[in-house]
């Protein structure tokens, strides 16, 4: 009877959790190519968020963005936050984007209208 209890028991677990599967965000983490800044894109709750990690006076920008037919670097803009300074504080900006197009997320240092340093890539979905 306990072996039963205990086979009917586990099945049971089995099927939840396969069931339930191992459904994740899809993520997104990536750092300036010169190590001062990082961003880091939430699927859940599609939250941008950027960080300046060096007082240099550079702030750092990033953006989720539909990359150009080949041009992955660039494209349309869908949104982006601003760390205007290093301050041991973060910098984000919500909005809600589509989870079925594909979407890149890239990070750029700044100063005035000057924008370069930039890195980027694909957020798998």
């Amino acid at each position: 009877m306990i072996r039963r209890i205990t086979t009917t028991f586990a099945l049971a677990s089995a099927f939840f959790l396969a069931v339930a599967g191992t459904a994740q965000a899809d993520n997104g983490y990536i750092f300036l190519n010169s190590g001062l800044g990082h961003a880091n894109w939430i699927e859940n709750g599609d939250r941008l968020e950027v960080c300046d990690d060096n007082p240099d006076g550079y702030g750092v920008r990033a953006y989720i963005y539909r990359p150009n037919s080949g041009d992955p670097g660039n494209g349309t803009v869908l949104i982006k936050a601003s760390d205007p300074k290093y301050d041991y504080e973060c910098a984000s900006a919500s909005k809600d984007i589509s989870e079925t197009i594909t979407i890149y997320i890239k990070i750029c240092r700044y100063a005035g209208s000057w924008v370069g340093d930039c890195n980027w890539k694909e957020i798998t979905r």
